[in-house]
């Protein structure tokens, strides 16, 4: 493989043909990669051997959370079913304060995802956010997705 195909037209090897460049071990360089040197393989050996360092990717963490409130299949007058929707996604958007979010809403239940370093945090605050309404129309809450 040290010597590229020639083409079967051109027997001298003068014309243009398409040759695959090698690599200092001979293979050829099909993705412009280069071997690791053994210098940088103990380096790798190394870092997973001592693990992350502190820090917010180290410590555990939830980066996608739940809330799912069920229950709102309760209300009869649809106009009113409707404002209560409103406010909890106006209490969901607020929480959020520009996360991305996941959204999904049948006719009883209403599931809302926060993804980030600080979504129980924010999930929480959607909670204590929406409590009074929780109470008095006798919602169920859980952290869970549907």
């Amino acid at each position: 493989m040290s010597e590229p195909a020639q083409p079967p037209n051109d027997p001298a090897g003068t014309g243009a043909g398409y040759t695959v460049p090698a690599r200092p071990d001979g293979w050829p360089d099909l993705l412009g990669r280069h071997p690791m040197s053994s210098a940088d393989r103990a380096r790798v050996r190394k870092a997973l051997e001592d693990g992350l360092p502190a820090g917010t990717l180290a410590t555990p963490g939830p980066f996608l959370c739940y809330l799912t409130i069920d229950g709102l299949d309760r209300e009869s007058d649809p106009r009113k079913a409707m404002l209560l929707r409103g406010r909890i996604n106006a209490a969901a958007r607020a929480a959020a304060e520009q996360r991305q979010t996941t959204y999904h809403a049948t006719d009883s239940t209403i599931t809302i995802g926060i993804h980030g370093p600080d979504a129980q945090q924010r999930i929480d605050q959607l909670r204590n956010a929406l409590a009074a309404l929780i109470a008095k129309h006798g919602w169920t809450t859980r952290y869970t997705p549907r």
